[in-house]
């Protein structure tokens, strides 16, 4: 794990996976990504397959256009630290019934980071930095993209900064 500065002064923690550890998450994004990608909610822009940025601020300048004008922008604080294991692994369990890719994925998760030359445990978060990372974040939060949607919401997400357009304060 490497602590690199952000533009607000704090720091991020980044793990770096070993080489090793990198082909094999990027082959666990290469069979998860096709089970999930289709089930991804549209107005979710961040690390996705033929979705940009650019895409991202023409969906939010529509919405205004629209006259939603009013909008809630979010961004959630240290997502990819505080990710609950336990809830994201049960959301990937319901699409992938193999017992060893889920045994792959959780040692993963639970592998231990090397910080000042000191082996941490990890029992929550997704490391940033790991190929697998977005593809995770983006499993977990397309519950929150569904939840916006059931209750009609006009929004927008990239990875785990997303804006919410209304057309009145009270709304």
């Amino acid at each position: 794990g490497v602590e690199i500065p952000k533009s607000n002064g704090k720091k991020r923690l980044l793990g770096i996976p070993t080489v090793v550890d990198r082909v094999f998450q990027q082959a666990l994004h290469q069979v998860l990504q096709p089970i999930f990608e289709p089930c991804f909610q549209s107005h979710s822009y961040g690390f996705r397959p033929q979705r940009n940025a650019h895409q991202a601020i023409a969906q939010s300048l529509l919405n205004v256009n629209s006259g939603f004008q009013h909008i809630v922008d979010i961004d959630l604080k240290s997502f990819f630290d505080e990710v609950e294991h336990y809830i994201l692994l049960e959301l990937i369990d319901k699409k992938v019934k193999c017992k060893a890719t889920m045994r792959l994925l959780r040692s993963f998760l639970r592998a231990p980071i090397l910080i000042n030359g000191k082996l941490q445990k990890r029992r929550k978060g997704v490391p940033q930095g790991s190929p697998l990372s977005p593809l995770l974040s983006n499993i977990l939060l397309n519950e929150l993209d569904k939840e916006l949607e059931k209750r009609g919401h006009r929004y927008v997400r990239y990875a785990d900064d997303f804006s919410i357009y209304v057309q009145s304060k009270m709304a």
